[in-house]
């Protein structure tokens, strides 16, 4: 896989307001580095910490959170309650008191040891889900940074992305289709929680909708193209794939295609889903909700975003069987 941009990533690379916000979120990335490193507690466990969201993507905000899970092989030690317990007690510590973000979201619904085993023999199972192993698994692919033991951090996603391969061995004519085919299920099921909040008029529906068009969005089919429009030859390449961030496998996936349509019309997607992140940042965020021109434009920018993904999905130089599948 090249390490020098295409026209696209060109394009991101020099996108200013997305450019200050790759590089706060890189500020704040080290310093959760640096504070995580700090505490011996998570420094003497065999585990490895990892943020999602906004930070790994490195599109962070004034209203972002740190979204975190935790993976680890299989020990006695780990299988101990108190010291789970007292992991967390760390974890919410650095977070609140030394971080300052706000308090982990969903009362720390994803504040769990991940056991690496349970994530690969699990997949697909109903324990998948019931235990959030799907969630985990797919935000360490997706997106994801390591926060601390960086190098447990890479054997945990290696393991996990050879269990998406282990089909590949001999095979000229492998296609990541166990790959795809959880990640298109990810999809989905967002899609379906979206649809299971909006009986809970007390939750925030409206904002998870407009994140499910975009960043949401964004981060599921930004791994899909690059997946489809040309084979990765080897398991380091898809490592590769999954430490850039969504906009940075987007514009890789662009640059595989050469569409000089697409190409023309990059920027204005940026430009696009810079708003999108302006409006997650406003104070009064229900007001692009709620109706009138405001949401027009929402919904208008929504629909731009989502027609662009779907002619770099169905481009005629990504072969047919790929098009098909992602439909049959």
């Amino acid at each position: 896989m090249s390490a020098e941009p295409g026209p696209c990533g060109t394009i991101l690379e020099n996108h200013q307001a997305l450019s200050r916000r790759r590089e706060r979120s890189q500020r704040e990335l080290d310093r959760a580095r640096t504070e995580f490193a700090a505490c011996q507690y998570l420094q003497d466990l065999p585990l490895s910490v990892f943020c999602a969201g906004s930070l790994a993507r490195a599109e962070i905000g004034e209203k972002s959170d740190l979204d975190i899970f935790v993976i680890a092989d299989s020990s006695d030690r780990l299988q101990s309650r108190l010291c789970e317990y007292t992991l967390f007690a760390h974890l919410i510590r650095i977070n609140n008191d030394v971080l300052g973000f706000p308090p982990f979201s969903n009362d720390g619904e994803y504040l769990k040891i991940n056991f690496i085993e349970d994530l690969k023999a699990r997949t697909g199972s109903r324990r998948d889900d019931i235990e959030n192993l799907f969630t985990a698994r797919m935000l360490l692919m997706l997106e994801s940074k390591p926060l601390i033991h960086s190098e447990l951090y890479n054997k945990h996603l290696r393991a996990i992305l050879e269990h998406y391969y282990r089909d590949q061995k001999g095979k000229v004519s492998f296609k990541p289709l166990f790959l795809l085919n959880d990640i298109l299920r990810y999809w989905r099921t967002l899609c379906l929680n979206y649809e299971e909040r909006r009986h809970e008029p007390d939750r925030p529906w409206r904002k998870k909708n407009v994140s499910l068009k975009f960043s949401r969005m964004l981060t599921v089919f930004s791994t899909v193209l690059p997946l489809i429009a040309k084979p990765l030859d080897t398991l380091s390449d898809l490592e590769v794939l999954c430490q850039k961030t969504p906009l940075e496998r987007l514009s890789f996936g662009l640059d595989i295609l050469s569409d000089r349509d697409l190409t023309n019309r990059w920027t204005a997607l940026l430009d696009i889903y810079e708003a999108f992140l302006g409006w997650k940042d406003d104070d009064n965020v229900e007001k692009y909700l709620e109706g009138g021109e405001q949401k027009a434009t929402v919904r208008r920018y929504a629909g731009e975003l989502s027609t662009f993904l779907f002619n770099a999905l169905t481009h005629d130089r990504i072969p047919f069987e790929f098009r098909r599948y992602l439909i049959l």
